[in-house]
């Protein structure tokens, strides 16, 4: 059903054969005539530098910041602007910018031109292009008080990718009035008026063209209509739009995707032309849709995927067909890549014309694939497997690249992030659109991701590269930093790694063109356990090896895992009479865990008791659970009937 592929394995030593995750499919090995141990520099780049920011964590929330601090490359350690610990940042966000050049497709000069982020109910915005004027902290428009914090309160961002990511903020002011906040507004502008209104694009006459409106949706008249940049004059485009989705916009023209009451549309932004498409669609079939390049992508309820082309109408069904789709991770220029859950990830070509489905990762319970799943940048799509040693406690990591229906693997490495370069082509057909400039690698990996930095030259990923630094310990996979990053002319960047053992979060200043340029800029403390206790759940349902290297898993208060039960731990008792007691960290009865080197080779009963008065709850049997094997308590006991290796329910405070 599915088709294993060759693949070379490179690693700096010997040559050796694991492939995670195929049962017992055979793998055939084949080699590159490509030396793992060349070094390949990357070519220095030109243009616009920017200054840097980071922030420092806020433990409360999955991947928040709770402060802003703005760095000259040239110095990095010292902050030239610094908004404080004030635990309350909300959302920082970039805006960058870039030169379009219609006739080749091509953009220069992307850099970042500003950050902006809510603080004390206020907006507040960063310029951050250098050779100016220095960086300062200023109100981005007159508004103020607004009615929330942010965190599922009164405002929110719309990301725009036009001529690089524009961030618009929608908030309530003083008088109670929404209004909308643009990316050049001033300290003395006020927001544009914005009632019952919600942001799904920009119109322009032709792409690289600026701006010339807003394309909305006005929930009070059930419509769709373009607005002027002052919102004062907003035409109708479609009557009678009652639940309108944003799906995208086709990358180098003025035409969109909309699902408008279950039904799909292509919109003309330069014209106003709204046209429905693909009418044999049955919507109630379809649980996802994803866009890339001109097409969506339609997660059916039967777990295939089926594509429609905005720009021909031309509707093609069977995508996918062995019914694993449950969610699309990412595109690259030929490939979709997709799978249930966290369990598994599978390829296929967006044409349809795969007759088997590659495989990329099957989880066990004891191997599977690692966070992040959107490194797809033309035709390369980078991602990470693991695997434990039960008897050892060793976890080997592996960087893998899906390339031309070709696998290549590295051992003891897993890729961080890819750079983008500031001069390139556009690519709107996989997830990242811009050109890569540089892969970053960790190589010489611990157990916990954490060892050698490194920048990778994309055109030769599985070379080695110069190095920029290591750390113990620290994973650079966070969910701080995204699938991507920008990179200075002069090879600077911020990248946020976390720490599994301590669970530090901080920010490390690197440049991609000096060996040994890795510093940790941020130097967060060890926080307290009751700091970790979050506002919300962490991660619900997903394995936890996914992002961790702990044993851990969520408490449920019933069987059928409905529930989160709040206010209770699990300790492990082992045969030789020790016990080791888990930590809670976020959310509700989310994410308990406990050092993975604690429980190797040692079999263990799992309590479950209550915290404040440490009344046992539920017991599994006795030593039944066999030392780091059973490490990943969620791959078994998954919610909602998803129950592996006799698992009678999940992990739940009811007997």
């Amino acid at each position: 059903m599915y088709k294993t592929i060759p693949y070379s394995l490179m690693a700096m030593g010997a040559m050796s054969l694991l492939f995670f995750g195929c049962g017992n499919d055979t793998v055939e090995e084949s080699r590159t005539n490509e030396s793992a141990t060349d070094i390949v520099k990357l070519a220095p780049q030109t243009g616009t530098n920017n200054y840097l920011f980071y922030g420092v964590s806020d433990h409360k929330g999955l991947g928040s910041l709770k402060s802003i601090a703005v760095i000259d490359p040239d110095n990095p350690t010292v902050p030239v602007v610094q908004n404080g610990d004030t635990s309350d940042i909300r959302r920082p966000v970039l805006n960058t910018r870039l030169e379009y050049n219609a006739s080749s497709n091509s953009y220069s000069d992307l850099y970042v031109e500003s950050v902006m982020y809510v603080s004390q109910k206020r907006p507040y915005k960063i310029a951050m292009k250098k050779g100016t004027e220095a960086p300062t902290q200023r109100a981005h428009s007159r508004e103020n008080n607004t009615s929330g914090t942010g965190r599922g309160g009164a405002f929110s961002y719309t990301t725009i990718e036009y001529l690089g990511s524009k961030q618009y903020l929608s908030l309530k002011n003083k008088e109670g009035k929404q209004v909308l906040v643009t990316p050049d507004m001033e300290p003395t502008d006020a927001g544009l008026p914005f009632e019952n209104k919600e942001l799904l694009t920009l119109s322009y006459t032709m792409f690289g063209a600026a701006a010339d409106g807003y394309i909305v949706h006005d929930s009070n008249r059930s419509e769709l209509q373009k607005c002027t940049l002052d919102m004062s004059r907003c035409l109708e485009l479609k009557q009678n739009s009652v639940d309108v989705d944003f799906i995208g916009d086709v990358g180098g023209d003025t035409l969109s995707a909309l699902e408008i009451d279950k039904k799909y549309y292509r919109l003309n932004k330069a014209t106003g032309e709204v046209e429905e498409v693909f009418t044999d669609v049955n919507a109630s079939n379809i649980s996802r849709t994803y866009f890339s390049g001109a097409s969506i992508y339609f997660v059916k309820e039967n777990g295939n995927i089926s594509r429609g082309n905005i720009k021909t109408g031309v509707y093609s069904d069977n995508i996918s067909k062995d019914g694993k789709a449950d969610r699309i991770r990412a595109f690259t220029n030929d490939m979709v890549i997709y799978g249930p859950t966290d369990s598994e990830m599978y390829a296929v070509k967006k044409d349809g014309s795969s007759s088997e489905a590659i495989i990329l990762a099957i989880a066990t319970k004891t191997g599977g694939q690692k966070y992040t799943y959107s490194m797809a940048v033309g035709n390369q799509y980078i991602y990470n497997l693991f695997k434990l040693n039960t008897e050892t406690g060793k976890v080997t990591f592996r960087a893998c690249l899906l390339e031309n229906e070709e696998i290549v693997c590295k051992d003891e490495s897993m890729w961080a992030i890819v750079a983008v370069a500031k001069d390139g082509k556009f690519n709107f057909d996989s997830t990242i659109q811009y050109a890569p400039y540089a892969f970053i690698r960790v190589d010489d990996t611990d157990n916990y991701g954490g060892g050698t930095l490194k920048a990778i030259d994309p055109k030769h990923p599985m070379k080695d590269g110069i190095t920029l630094g290591r750390t113990e310990t620290f994973n650079f996979q966070t969910f701080v930093t995204r699938e991507q990053t920008f990179a200075n002319a002069d090879g600077s960047l911020v990248l946020y790694a976390k720490n599994d053992l301590d669970y530090r979060s901080t920010a490390f200043y690197m440049n991609l063109n000096q060996p040994d340029s890795l510093v940790n800029i941020s130097n967060e403390p060890i926080p307290n356990m009751a700091d970790l206790r979050g506002e919300r759940g962490h991660c619900h349902g997903r394995y936890c090896s996914v992002c961790h290297q702990f044993a851990g898993g969520k408490i449920y208060q019933d069987k059928n895992g409905t529930a989160s039960a709040i206010g209770y731990n699990v300790r492990f008792e082992f045969e030789d009479g020790e016990t080791a007691e888990a930590q809670v960290r976020k959310g509700e009865g989310e994410n308990f865990n406990i050092p993975l080197e604690h429980i190797v080779g040692k079999n263990f009963t799992a309590v479950v008791f209550n915290e404040a008065n440490k009344t046992v709850m539920n017991r599994s049997n006795e030593y039944s659970h066999r030392g780091a094997e059973y490490f990943n308590c969620n791959f078994c006991h998954g919610r909602r009937g998803a129950l592996r290796h006799d698992a009678p329910n999940v992990i739940t405070i009811e007997k």
